[in-house]
């Protein structure tokens, strides 16, 4: 019989994956269904925020792209936003965790909202040139700010267990 040497890894995917895909039932029954749109938040950016930091390269890059396809093929609209956005978001944190201090938990909230409007404003170019009666564009950036905002505001509960997760490692 073949052991592993250490199951601490393994444990440490294992409940990376159990808190993501309950971030994702909570997204999924819950925020996606709150009134306004401004209030639906992506639960998942600022964990990617997080995973991008404390994995190398290769493994956050797959986990964004796995949850990322997980949650455009369940959406059933707009494939390829959670993917690019999550991608991106590691990307750019994996080339600005070298320049700039993206271990402090001010930073990481900082730069979710960041990638919160970056997905914002890919989101409402796709609604712009979709063919429906979305024709405010002011409201629409109101909406962004608004969307990027909560973003920040949920970041710190989203990131907590990651922290304290982190710590007792």
């Amino acid at each position: 019989m073949v052991y592993i040497k250490s199951s601490t890894p393994w444990q440490f995917y294992c409940k990376a994956a159990v808190y993501t895909l309950a971030l994702v039932l909570v997204q999924a029954l819950y925020v996606s269904r709150l009134p306004y749109p401004a209030l639906r938040a992506d639960l998942l950016l600022p964990l990617m925020v997080a995973i991008a930091l404390d994995w190398s390269l290769f493994p956050s890059f797959l986990w964004a792209f796995l949850w990322g396809f997980a949650l455009d093929t369940f959406s059933g609209k707009f494939w390829g936003l959670h993917v690019g956005t999550y991608i991106v978001a590691v990307c750019l944190v994996n080339i600005a965790s070298d320049r700039l201090e993206l271990h402090t938990p001010v930073y990481q909230i900082a730069f979710a909202g960041l990638c919160a409007i970056g997905q914002s404003v890919v989101l409402s170019m796709f609604l712009l040139l979709e063919p429906s009666d979305f024709v405010a564009p002011i409201s629409a950036w109101n909406g962004i700010v608004m969307r990027s905002l909560f973003i920040m505001i949920l970041a710190p509960l989203v990131l907590l267990p990651v922290w304290v997760t982190k710590k007792s490692r």
